[in-house]
């Protein structure tokens, strides 16, 4: 399941992830979020928490992930990824060389100062 971490920038979508994610927390939750945000702000930034207790995804989630990632590659500017998970660091390192903006990687107890990157990050220059 996922929440949205509040007191964030408008141009700033900050989702808490935890527990397994399904098909339904996507389409009936996260990608209506994500929708309802770039309607209002392009490129918009992400701050992505995934807590100690993620369970993983099931396959149509991922696939949700990686398909509405696809169609909205040019639409983030920014990404904060907090985790202590390392394959989770090692799987979103493999896309971050094909990403357009700025990626980064903090561990849980490095919340706050991802906040800070994400809230003062710039607009990269087209």
């Amino acid at each position: 399941m996922f929440k949205q971490i509040e007191g964030l920038p408008e141009n700033v979508l900050g989702i808490e992830v935890s527990g397994k994610l399904t098909h339904e927390d996507y389409v009936d939750g996260m990608l209506l979020l994500c929708d309802e945000m770039l309607e209002k702000h392009k490129p918009l930034k992400m701050m992505l928490v995934i807590a100690r207790d993620f369970g993983g995804m099931e396959l149509s989630a991922m696939w949700d992930d990686m398909s509405y990632g696809i169609r909205h590659w040019n639409d983030l500017s920014h990404i904060a990824f907090v985790t202590d998970e390392g394959w989770i660091r090692n799987m979103t390192a493999l896309f971050k060389p094909f990403f357009p903006g700025e990626v980064k990687f903090y561990g849980l107890d490095e919340v706050e100062q991802a906040k800070d990157w994400i809230v003062g990050a710039r607009e990269l220059a087209a």
